[in-house]
Formats: structure tokens, C-alpha cells, sequence
């Protein structure tokens, strides 16, 4: 029996424990807005006259939409110890049962012992019938009395927690949009056997979102609020790549071309973390390294950057 196993039967134990108490609701929606600014600077050194520095202003806004049946849920599936405290709520359930019932509790095992004994015991079965359905008999008993880890700081939940969070999905023509901006300059030399030859890149974007794109992030968005604290949990947010114009001037030559535009990835994680949980509106502002050349420079060398970004968010009901 796998993890992913154990954590369903889990789910499955628990839910038997407990009916929903929450009477029927109405259907709600939520808008997000979502902005990001950031600004910063990075700078490639390579070997010889390789050198580049480069500033950098780059950003969105998004809107989007999100529903909800309205039903309030007793536990919040974005918790990242949601499987830990609902295995520990079946283990719970599953003794009760067993002491109702007159039998013996099962042998408490850690998840990494149950596996250790289930393949020992699977060996010693050597493919009998019979002795693998006594075997699935006594891993389910097993699994449901797993040593959780659950403590007194991050317990298993009890079954009767009041309903207080709210489940939010995106859906289908939601009316979403996003803005993204790009305006970056690379200032820098390239070394060359006549000496170095001076260069200079300019990306430039403003770029709304087109339809299949305002349709990904209908559809990709969701979030979970906890109604007591009002606070919410979410998977961070999508916006898509921009498209631009990047200008490239060179040995007297300016080229041009239109196509996406690069993005500073590790920004947009930063936002994305931010988000994880949070408030239903505020500020948050930071500052953060980067490291990954993602197209400061046209030659190799040592790559350092840093971006400061302001996040605004606001998840409001709407009609």
C-alpha cells in the first residue's frame, strides 16, 4: 500500500466519522487583483572585456474571478498538514471503532516501519492468494492506526471542528485579465580581437492578455478561506509571458525584433510564496537575489541581481 494510498483511506475513514453540518448555501463569487512592481539591477562578468550591467522595471496586474457553493467545509485541504492531521483523525475513528467493538488496537507503526514490514510480509506470502487477501486485511487495520507524527503543536483533527472554510475555483469565461510590463537595458562590451566592441539591449513590453491566455487564468486559479481569520490559502497566481520588442544595438547596427520577453522567474516564486497564505488584502514588499542569467548579457560570465518587489493583492466578494 502506497503513501498516496494511505493518505486516501484516510480521507475515507475520516469522512465516515463525521456528517456535514452546514445547512445549504448560496452560491458566492470572489474577484482577485493581483500587483506586482518590481525594479532591480544585475551585472554578468566574463573573462577579458565581457562585461555587462543592466536595470530593470517589470510587472502585472491581474484580475480574476472565482466561485464558491458557499458551503462551509470543516477543514482547509491547502493546509500543508491537512493529510498528517486527517490521518491522525482516522487513526482516531478507527480506534473507537475497534474499542466499541471489543477487539485489540492495532500495533502503532511509523509510515517508514509499515512499509518494512508489509514488503517482509508480502515476501513471505510468495504470491499465495490467500495469504496476500489476510495480508490487505491487516494493512488496512495497520494503516489506519499509523504513527502520524501528529503533536501538540500540529494535532490530528477531532471531527468536530466547526465549519469555517470556504472552497473557491475558477471557472469557464470568468471575465479574468491580466497587464504585463517589461522595460529593461543592457549596457555592456563584448571582447574581440580588434578590442572591445561596446553593445546595448532594450526590452520593452506591454502586453495584454489574449483570449486562450484570459481563459488559463480563469481556469487556474483557486483559493481557500478560512471565514474565522480571514485569511486565505492559495497555489500563488498565473500571468502569462509577455510579448515585446527587443532592441539590439551593435558595430553601428540596430536590430529588431518582436517576440516574448524574458521575466525574472525567481520574482514571480517570490509572489507566489507570498501568497501561500495571507490576509484577504494588503502590502507586502521585499528584496531578494537573483541568480540565474535569464538573458542579462549575449556572453557567459559570473551572474549576480537583485530584484525589490512590492506585491498588492485583494480578494473581495462580488455580486
Amino acid at each position: 500500500m502506497s503513501a498516496d494510498d494511505i493518505r486516501v483511506l484516510a480521507v475515507v475513514l475520516a469522512c465516515a466519522a463525521f456528517s456535514s453540518a452546514s445547512a445549504q448555501a448560496a452560491p458566492m463569487r470572489a474577484r482577485l487583483t493581483v500587483d506586482v512592481q518590481i525594479d532591480g539591477t544585475e551585472t554578468v562578468v566574463g573573462t577579458g572585456a565581457d562585461r555587462t550591467t543592466g536595470t530593470f522595471r517589470e510587472g502585472f496586474t491581474l484580475v480574476t474571478y472565482l466561485g464558491s457553493d458557499g458551503e462551509l467545509a470543516q477543514f482547509d485541504t491547502k493546509d500543508p498538514e491537512y493529510a498528517q492531521k486527517m490521518m491522525g483523525l482516522a487513526a482516531g475513528v478507527h480506534q473507537k471503532v475497534l474499542k466499541a467493538q471489543g477487539k485489540p488496537a492495532a500495533k502503532k507503526m511509523t509510515l517508514d516501519e509499515f512499509k518494512a514490514y508489509m514488503q517482509k510480509q508480502q515476501a513471505a506470502c510468495a504470491g499465495d492468494q490467500a495469504c496476500m487477501y489476510k495480508l490487505a486485511k491487516e494493512a488496512q487495520a495497520l494503516s489506519a492506526n499509523l504513527d502520524t507524527g501528529a503533536s501538540a503543536k500540529t494535532p490530528a483533527y477531532s471531527g468536530d471542528e466547526p465549519p469555517r472554510f470556504l472552497s473557491y475555483f475558477g471557472y469557464e469565461n470568468c471575465g479574468a485579465k491580466a497587464h504585463v510590463y517589461v522595460d529593461r537595458t543592457l549596457k555592456g562590451t563584448l571582447a574581440d580581437t580588434t578590442g572591445a566592441v561596446p553593445y546595448s539591449i532594450h526590452h520593452a513590453a506591454s502586453y495584454d492578455s489574449n483570449v486562450l491566455e484570459n481563459q488559463l487564468i480563469c481556469n487556474q486559479h483557486q483559493a481557500i478561506v478560512d471565514t474565522k481569520t480571514a485569511t486565505f490559502r492559495s497555489d500563488g497566481v498565473f500571468a502569462p509571458g509577455p510579448r515585446g520588442l527587443t532592441t539590439t544595438i551593435m558595430r553601428g547596427k540596430t536590430e529588431k525584433a518582436e517576440g516574448e520577453i524574458t521575466t525574472h522567474g525567481a520574482a514571480y516564486t517570490w509572489v507566489a510564496e507570498q501568497l501561500r497564505q495571507a490576509p484577504r488584502s494588503g502590502v507586502k514588499t521585499g528584496a531578494i537575489k537573483l541568480t540565474q542569467n535569464q538573458g542579462a548579457s549575449i556572453h557567459s560570465g559570473k551572474y549576480t541581481g537583485e530584484a525589490r518587489i512590492t506585491l498588492t493583492w485583494k480578494l473581495e466578494d462580488v455580486k
